[in-house]
């Protein structure tokens, strides 16, 4: 019985090396309380597997139970979408599958060990630690390209693929662990796990494109933007022009006035006069905060939507004329940065508030290739995050504008974090192109 414990602890424990390592940063807990809890597992189903054995059940079916309970810690102990968790599992499995099978193959055909000797496990160990850092190097470049992108509803069915054809597999070539091997039963363990790898590739092809198509989608719609608020500061031109025309043409009545009052020396009626006078011009955001003529036009655009709304805006810039990314780029980033802002300041306030809600806009250039940009905005409400990912409080799932912050980062080599401390939202992203 020892014996039989000894091979199936080799045979099953180096399967946690090879699920979690790939995953590390998105593990729930620590490095040690990760390690706790698997080794607690790995006791526990060894212990089923002691009590089963002795109580006469087939340890060649027992050995199978160790699937369900690994794959409920795996997807307990690591924070992803439970579709993506599904297919590594799948993926490990079979690989796993392909080491036992040529395992088995050494044992019976050059040594002739049992499948359950104490020597089958060391060989099965054997195997593993010789394949161990390329299935570890190619399971990180897959877990990688994969979580690139949060796509639920595509892995909600995409794990099925591999998941149907490894139980294909397993009736068809379940003899093995029977004692029967035979070449063609290895060699199809060999090709499912190849057809795992060409399924992860064709998948990291298609989060790619998908990838590719959103950040076109997000920059058309910021282009849109842009343009939009490029339109109405336009026709708010022309009607300044147009008032400045009229203000002209009436100026000579005006000053008819303001020198009859002169003449009478009515200083309280001139006061009152030019006091009636200046309140026909209505005020505007007029502010130059920058150089570069789009980067303003946003600022001044959610300026006049923060003034419509009460809402204090404050602004500090420190950059050159033009950001150290292209400035199409800055403009979805920043105007992302400041509609998120607007709506949470609105979101949830009530007109009997006292408080005034605030916006504060941070953005500075350090040398020529470093910038930080930082929003704090009031909000009521706390957000909510899933899977690190904040949701959308206008459409189901994770939020477009903060995805596309996000991506912008990691495409220019930087970083965005979002924090929410005591009806206070700060965001903040750093550039490092």
């Amino acid at each position: 019985m020892i014996e039989l414990l000894l091979n199936e602890l080799l045979s099953t424990f180096p399967f946690h090396f090879l699920a979690y390592i790939p995953f590390y940063k998105k593990l729930k807990y620590s490095p040690l309380e990760t390690v706790l809890r698997v080794c607690m597992c790995q006791i526990f189903y060894l212990g089923i597997f002691t009590l089963l054995t002795l109580a006469g059940f087939s340890s060649v079916w027992v050995q199978y139970l160790a699937v369900p309970i690994f794959g409920v810690l795996f997807c307990l102990l690591v924070q992803a979408d439970r579709g993506m968790i599904l297919f590594f599992y799948m993926f490990i499995l079979d690989y796993l599958l392909v080491i036992r099978a040529a395992a088995f193959c050494i044992c019976e055909k050059l040594f002739g060990f049992n499948f359950f000797s104490w020597q089958s496990g060391f060989i099965t160990l054997f195997l593993i630690l010789c394949t161990i850092l390329l299935m570890v190097k190619a399971m990180s470049h897959i877990t990688e390209g994969l979580c690139s992108v949060s796509v639920p509803s595509f892995w909600r069915t995409a794990w099925l693929l591999p998941c149907s054809v490894t139980l294909i597999l397993l009736l068809l070539t379940g003899d093995i662990r029977n004692g029967t091997v035979t070449i063609s039963a290895l060699l199809a363990r060999v090709l499912l796990l190849i057809c795992m790898f060409l399924i992860s590739h064709f998948m990291i092809l298609f989060i790619q494109q998908l990838k590719e198509q959103l950040e076109t989608s997000t920059r058309n719609q910021a282009m849109e933007r842009l343009l939009q608020i490029q339109h109405d500061q336009y026709s708010m031109l022309q009607a300044r022009i147009a008032e400045n025309r009229r203000a002209r043409h009436d100026f000579r009545q005006h000053l008819r006035v303001i020198q009859d009052c002169v003449k009478r020396g009515d200083l309280e009626d001139l006061k009152s006069y030019l006091a009636e006078y200046e309140n026909q011009f209505p005020s505007h955001s007029d502010h130059i905060y920058c150089n570069s003529y789009a980067v303003n036009a946003i600022l001044a655009f959610y300026a006049d939507k923060a003034e419509n709304h009460s809402i204090c805006l404050d602004v500090k810039i420190q950059m050159s004329d033009t950001p150290v990314i292209p400035e199409t780029e800055f403009c979805v980033l920043l105007g992302n940065l400041l509609e998120n802002a607007l709506d949470a300041c609105q979101t949830g306030r009530s007109e009997s508030e006292t408080a005034q809600p605030f916006i504060r806009v941070c953005a500075v250039q350090t040398g020529t290739s470093t910038l930080s940009i930082t929003v704090d905005n009031t909000s009521v409400f706390k957000p909510t995050w899933i899977h690190e990912k904040l949701v959308s409080t206008k459409t189901a799932g994770s939020g477009i504008g903060t995805e596309s912050i996000r991506m912008i980062a990691e495409q220019y080599r930087g970083d965005a974090r979002f924090e929410w401390r005591d009806g206070v939202f700060y965001a903040s992203v750093m550039l490092n192109p």
